[in-house]
């Protein structure tokens, strides 16, 4: 599995063989990243890809120096299983 970021489009996707089987969608606006959804096919739930796209989003907020809004509920679950990535949340 690999992670790919999809700049134009706000995106992560989590890619098996070159299919996507996940995907993050978020939107930048005044350096504060809102992270809108995050989702894996079925088939592939429980195998903590969502959690690593959200981690991949969290990465890329603290390297463009972002806050982020964890709109959607997976994303905020991230934040509470991850303490030490709190420091980005707006």
């Amino acid at each position: 599995m690999e992670l790919t970021h999809v700049a134009d489009g706000g995106r992560w996707l989590a890619l098996n063989d070159e299919v996507q089987i996940g995907e993050l969608i978020y939107q930048v606006e005044d350096n504060v990243m809102t992270i809108s959804h995050a989702e894996v096919e079925p088939f592939y739930r429980g195998n903590k890809i969502a959690e690593e796209l959200v981690l991949a989003a969290i990465q890329q907020a603290r390297e463009h120096d972002w806050k982020v809004i964890p709109a959607c509920s997976f994303a905020k679950t991230v934040f509470e299983r991850y303490p030490d990535e709190r420091d980005v949340l707006a």
